[in-house]
């Protein structure tokens, strides 16, 4: 027998309907429009959210999804390696993703999306302390950093860097940005240059 499709449920085709909605229109939603291009009820969007600023809370949280997967995954034992693939990911991520400039701008001002982006600020902070002690312990991060502090510094900076560029008229090239945001990391964090980055050229890797 032929496999049946996938149901898609009644939420996730409201999120998929409010993103595409915000993203057409600069970030500007109304329910009611939403509900009819989900092809659902305005009871049911309100059922599922509560309110517009929780669907477009929602939206946003599925778009950190895979910013948590960037951080927490990506097992290769070589340090600079995996770390230097994070940071090249993390920009493609937000060079490619067409809802990446609403919430680097517009969105970033709604109370509930700043509740949502503090709860993943403070679990990428944790985990990213947690990888500065790492390195540390493997002898490739100089030891006389305080990973807390450090992991502050650093998510805060490259958070605005991307910021900049994705909501600047024009964008810098991808491999520019990375190149110069793999720079900053290196120097901050008292990495010994490797020759590898100059092998790899700084080639796509996500």
């Amino acid at each position: 027998m032929p496999s049946q499709p996938t149901r898609i449920g009644s939420d996730v085709r409201l999120i998929d309907a409010a993103e595409a909605g915000l993203i057409e229109s600069g970030g500007h939603i109304e329910m009611l429009a939403v509900a009819k291009r989900a092809g659902l009820s305005v009871g049911v969007a309100y059922h599922h959210f509560g309110s517009k600023t929780g669907l477009i809370a929602a939206v946003v949280d599925r778009f950190y999804g895979p910013i948590r997967d960037i951080a927490f995954g990506n097992e290769n034992a070589d340090w600079r390696l995996r770390e230097r693939e994070r940071t090249r990911a993390l920009i493609d991520y937000h060079y490619d993703h067409p809802f990446a400039p609403l919430v680097a701008g517009r969105l970033a001002r709604e109370p509930q999306v700043l509740d949502l982006e503090h709860a993943h600020r403070d679990a990428l902070l944790a985990e990213g302390a947690r990888n500065l002690r790492s390195g540390q312990k493997q002898g490739v991060v100089s030891p006389d950093l305080d990973p807390e502090i450090t992991i502050a510094m650093l998510m805060g900076g490259l958070r605005l860097a991307i910021d900049q560029a994705i909501l600047g008229d024009k964008r810098p090239d991808r491999d520019d940005l990375y190149e110069q945001v793999w720079r900053f990391i290196e120097g901050a964090l008292g990495l010994h240059h490797d020759d590898s980055a100059k092998r790899d050229g700084g080639s796509r890797v996500a």
